[in-house]
């Protein structure tokens, strides 16, 4: 086992420094005595304080290359003001050894939620609070107009060459504001109906300034780092990357750029995380590397990863998955690879397969979340849909006590339309927010089949023809489909679901399509009620993801064309063919009428994301929540806080349990980096490395 070299951090040698100072002035403080006449003076033997020939330790496969002359000393591999990972369940620990995980993503890019260290600012507290990360500190005027990050002198990419405030206004300015570049623009960059500006002050002092308040910048700069949804403030190595930019080289367009940017598929692609990509093997594995120019360092000064390589194998499905799990190949895996479905094999073969489950919390509102379209192509049949008794009627038709015993194990508890994560702080940050996360939870919640039918009765969804089946106020067949991934472990919830609505005399069916086919009906608006597996896990601030709050967003979860309406405001698309009915327009979008409770919405959004004071702008968001409480549930959720399993391997240490996290692991939102964002693989070592 390869362990630490124990040199005199920094700290220590201070410390160190202060006693030996402190006994030279007790000394000097003290009375002199006289000596016997007989006693002769004897020599003082003085310990010596150590000079560290370095302040920080390093892993002995760096050492080597620095005495081999291939690597510059650890002194000024990191930078003045390293981040100092310091986390409650964690000792310091041994370099060395190889972290064994898997997926089955054949791209590889859920590996990005293993890495957040390129992230400004970092998520603390397992969520709920922004701290430093690349950058040391950040300030914010009054308004809440321009924000300031100072990011740490002598930060280097993993090839060495200087990181500076350059790389994050090339990705600004060259790559999202380029016109002819595919990436879309954050939405959160947008403020005062204009573009965010970014400014260098110096190498390593950035200024972010916005034509009207942006008082969440800091929580969107946390967030967005994994799981391939939106986009935080991003760096990327302009000195590496420029070569195949159109302005700056003799590509005639962007695709090589494209290519290149995906750090986890090129080698070559320089990086500001932990590991490195080292090797590629297309569709079978992706081997990293330590990246030795790393910025942060343990308690001792010690600098991290503590673990040298990571090897991600490619398993083609669950199956193949589970089996490596269960025959002690895999180290670690969480989030998104592994199913609840499995626990019990799980369960049972911890000793076999030499690990530990965790069932760590998945924070969502409701799981799995059933979106009901609002913005259905049939007239008559969105007409009903809309109708907040049907919607009701749908959700006191589910018995989600029963579901919840026979697909879930029994675990979490029955919620109906939780908006977003029930971790989310302006549920918990006054009364107000506390009684509306319960009267969201609460909604409709009962299976109470004989109200289900008077709604229904209401709603003018009646048996007209004494069939058995309920039909359209028209008297035209009324088919329901529940849309769902093939293969998805919500397909037996789904199946009950359906049997619970056919019940009531709905005509239910469930159409279980590969995922390509599911998300085209999706963004193009034409599905009736399709599943959201993770539910709605949201993010720290309700106001970060509001694609459950306000179905905002390309694939909006209640009101697709609604949601790509709000995304493409302000865009060089907006309004984009507009002369053609919604759901031919590409993309589908429709704009909502102003009495809409989508539109109604998204003004209150919009107004809350430019409200510098925070209680008032939590209450602008209370404002969006009580719509749903009066009008909704616009989207039907079936159980609150699902935990998912993650598994840990024995001989990996620095791994909290549920109970150590904050939040109970929250491991549901994309918007948390996981377990980069909470964990710090980082700070991971291995205790037998054999």
């Amino acid at each position: 086992m390869a362990m630490i070299e124990r040199k005199i951090s920094r700290r220590k040698f201070l410390q160190l420094s202060a006693v030996a100072a402190a006994g030279t002035v007790a000394a000097a403080c003290t009375p002199t005595q006289p000596s016997p006449e007989a006693e002769q003076p004897q020599a003082v033997q003085r310990e010596q304080i150590p000079t560290p020939s370095s302040q920080f330790g390093e892993a002995p496969m760096l050492a080597e290359l620095v005495s081999a002359g291939e690597l510059p000393p650890v002194d000024e591999r990191l930078p003045v003001d390293p981040m100092v990972l310091d986390l409650p369940w964690s000792d310091v620990g041994h370099y060395g050894g190889t972290l064994r995980k898997a997926t089955t993503s054949s791209s590889f890019s859920d590996q990005t939620q293993l890495m957040y260290g390129h992230s400004s600012l970092h998520w603390t507290e397992g969520g709920q609070e922004v701290g430093p990360g690349l950058a040391k500190a950040w300030e914010v005027n009054q308004d809440a107009t321009v924000w300031t990050l100072y990011y740490r002198e002598g930060t280097r990419w993993s090839d060495g060459e200087p990181f500076t405030v350059d790389d994050v206004i090339f990705w600004w300015d060259d790559m999202i504001l380029n016109e002819e570049h595919p990436s879309t623009r954050p939405s959160w960059t947008m403020s005062g109906d204009a573009p965010m500006q970014l400014s260098k002050v110096d190498d390593f002092t950035l200024t972010i300034q916005f034509a009207g308040p942006s008082p969440i910048t800091d929580i969107e700069i946390a967030a967005w780092v994994g799981g391939g949804i939106g986009t935080g403030l991003d760096a990327q190595p302009r000195h590496y990357m420029e070569q195949f930019h159109p302005d700056y080289s003799d590509s005639e367009d962007f695709s090589t750029f494209t290519a290149k940017q995906e750090w986890w598929t090129n080698p070559e692609h320089p990086v500001l995380n932990a590991w490195r990509p080292v090797r590629l093997e297309a569709g079978q594995r992706l081997v990293m590397e330590r990246n030795p120019y790393y910025y942060m360092v343990d308690v001792d000064d010690n600098q991290l990863p503590y673990i040298d390589t990571v090897d991600v194998g490619f398993a083609e499905n669950n199956e193949i998955l589970n089996l490596k799990i269960i025959n002690g190949e895999i180290d670690f895996m969480a989030h998104p690879n592994l199913s609840l479905r499995d626990i019990a094999i799980y369960k049972d073969n911890e000793e076999n397969g030499n690990y530990r489950l965790e069932l760590w919390d998945n924070g969502a509102g409701g799981a799995p979340a059933w979106g009901i379209n609002w913005n259905y192509p049939e007239p008559e049949k969105q007409a009903v849909y809309r109708k907040v008794q049907f919607r009701r009627a749908l959700s006191h038709g589910i018995d989600r006590e029963r579901i919840r015993k026979l697909t879930f194990f029994g675990l979490g508890g029955p919620a109906s339309t939780a908006v977003d994560s029930i971790n989310s702080r302006q549920y918990h940050s006054s009364p107000r927010g506390k009684e509306l996360l319960d009267q969201l939870l609460n909604l409709a919640v009962e299976h109470d089949p004989e109200k289900a039918a008077g709604l229904l009765d209401d709603a003018g969804v009646t048996d007209q023809n004494g069939d058995g089946w309920r039909q359209l106020p028209s008297g035209e067949p009324l088919e329901i489909w529940i849309q769902i991934n093939a293969g998805s472990p919500f397909t037996e919830a789904a199946e009950l679901m359906k049997e619970d609505w056919r019940a009531i005399g709905l005509d239910a069916r469930v159409d279980a399509m590969p995922g390509a086919q599911l998300g085209q009906i999706f963004l193009g608006g034409t599905f009736d009620i399709r599943v959201f597996g993770g539910g709605a896990p949201g993010s720290a601030d309700l106001l970060s993801f509001p694609v459950f709050l306000t179905s905002f967003g390309p694939s909006g979860r209640w009101a697709p064309l609604y949601g790509a309406w709000m995304s493409l405001e302000g865009t060089p698309r907006e309004g984009v063919d507009a002369d053609k009915p919604p759901h031919e327009r590409q993309p589908p979008w429709d704009e909502p009428a102003p009495d809409d409770p989508a539109y109604r919405m998204w003004q209150l959004h919009k107004q809350a994301r430019s409200e510098p004071d925070r209680q008032k702008r939590d209450e602008l968001v209370y404002e969006i929540l009580q719509i749903h409480v009066d009008e909704g549930p616009f989207w039907l959720g079936i159980i609150a806080d699902l935990p998912r399993p993650a598994i840990i391997g024995n001989r990996v240490k620095n791994t909290p349990t549920r109970d150590q996290l904050p939040l109970g692991g929250w491991l549901g939102p994309w918007v948390v980096a996981y377990p980069g964002a909470i964990t710090y693989p980082e700070q991971y070592y291995l205790e037998d490395m054999a």
